[in-house]
């Protein structure tokens, strides 16, 4: 008899894989730029991380965790940049944020005159913007198709029977049936001979 229970030492990714620590930087890397869509520059805007950091981020949690935090606020602060440049009649031409060791975050800017936005930073913003929409549809599906599995597991058991001839399988069926039915606390079953 098998029994699935709901309690995995692992978890499970949207591609059914087993998520586990990055083990190198390139693979470490690539999940960042696959959840901060910030990270894929622009033709005037970018997001970048030094090796150093990326290299102490995987390896202490608080750092990854600063790392994180910062990435996700990133498009926030291009447009905070963005709109102080306009309210002082300039236009944001440029920007480069780089998050480095220890902490440490260097911006580059470009400022012209002229009181606007530039379009191809707009374009970034809301390409950046459109992708995080994307994500919180695609999470927001993937956690009602899970609430929808825990709902079936929850009322649907699993029994493997092996055997020579019908009344043996029967005989387990009963057997297996008895241990089932000690392990529910959710309903009951009514076996009749």
């Amino acid at each position: 008899m098998k029994i699935s229970d709901p309690y995995n030492p692992y978890s499970v990714s949207e591609s059914n894989t087993i998520k586990e620590k990055p083990t190198d930087e390139k693979e470490y890397a690539r999940r960042l730029m696959s959840k901060y869509p910030c990270l894929s520059p622009g033709k005037n805007a970018s997001v970048s991380i030094t090796g150093g950091l990326l290299r102490k981020a995987m390896k202490d949690e608080k750092t990854g965790e600063w790392l994180e935090r910062e990435l996700s606020k990133a498009p926030d602060y291009i447009k905070q940049a963005q709109q102080s440049a306009i309210a002082r009649g300039s236009t944001l031409k440029y920007v480069s944020i780089e998050f480095g060791e220890e902490y440490s975050t260097m911006c580059t800017l470009t400022v012209t005159d002229g009181g606007d936005t530039d379009s191809d930073i707009d374009k970034w913003l809301e390409r950046i913007k459109k992708k995080k929409e994307e994500q919180k549809a695609e999470e927001k599906k993937l956690e009602e198709k899970r609430a929808e599995e825990r709902k079936q597991d929850a009322t649907t058991y699993k029994m493997e029977l092996k055997g020579t001839d019908l009344a043996d399988l029967t005989r387990q069926f009963t057997m297996n049936l008895a241990d089932q039915v000690s392990l529910s606390s959710v309903g009951t079953f009514d076996v009749r001979g």
